[in-house]
């Protein structure tokens, strides 16, 4: 029992040290090369934790060869821009003009969804508030507001900006808790002089009960 809490002890303090040789900036971007790292080194010192016929320099060793791997790799990355965007890939703009960019969002496999809600997480309830929104190489989303935009008149809110539809189809809980019906959105559709739900990608009515309409592309 001591010996595991000895190289438990050992191993944990390898692991730090590595990581902390990695710097502080690969932790917190942890791109995918960078998770696949440190996956690994979390996999190569569980194993000699685990057992004890394992010879615990081994376990350092692994850690060593992974750092090493992991710095040398960096510092290619750093001289070659090819390099860098393989492994950690490009930022992509998923929001361009407060328009959704639908080949970026299957291209990422963020549905609209998702976006929304990330957007709701960072205080933007509408998407004609966001001029461009950015998804980074390490998974965060970054948002340029629209000139417009103003967080103070969030208070004024009638109620919460819902999509009634989304991608072709109707949002029915949205729709339920605006006291809308599908009359209501074929006169939207009608107004607008958009022939099927199927044509568009996304309808939100705002706080202020406006309609915001983007249609699919038709080619």
């Amino acid at each position: 029992m001591l010996v595991v809490f000895i190289r438990s002890i050992i191993l944990y303090i390898a692991v730090l040290i590595a990581l902390r040789i990695m710097g502080k900036g690969e932790i917190a971007e942890m791109n995918a090369f960078d998770l696949v790292i440190t996956l690994l080194i979390a996999e190569v010192a569980a194993i000699p934790m685990q057992d004890n016929s394992i010879p615990m320099i081994y376990g350092i060793a692994s850690i060593t060869g992974l750092v090493f791997i992991e710095i040398l790799i960096s510092f290619i990355a750093l001289k070659s821009r090819t390099i860098s965007k393989f492994l950690s890939g490009s930022p992509t703009v998923l929001i361009s003009k407060s328009k959704l960019n639908y080949k970026q969002l299957k291209k990422e496999r963020v549905s609209i969804e998702e976006l929304l809600e990330e957007l709701r997480t960072q205080g933007y309830f509408n998407i004609k508030d966001v001029q461009y929104a950015i998804l980074e190489t390490d998974g965060n989303l970054s948002i340029v507001p629209s000139a417009s935009y103003d967080s103070s008149k969030t208070s004024d809110f009638k109620h919460l900006p819902l999509p009634v539809i989304i991608d072709g189809k109707i949002a029915k809980d949205n729709l339920k808790e605006l006291n809308k019906d599908d009359k209501w959105v074929s006169r939207i559709l009608e107004d607008n002089n958009i022939k099927a739900i199927k044509d568009v990608l996304i309808c939100i009515i705002d706080e202020n009960d406006e309609i915001f309409i983007q249609r699919k592309r038709t080619r």
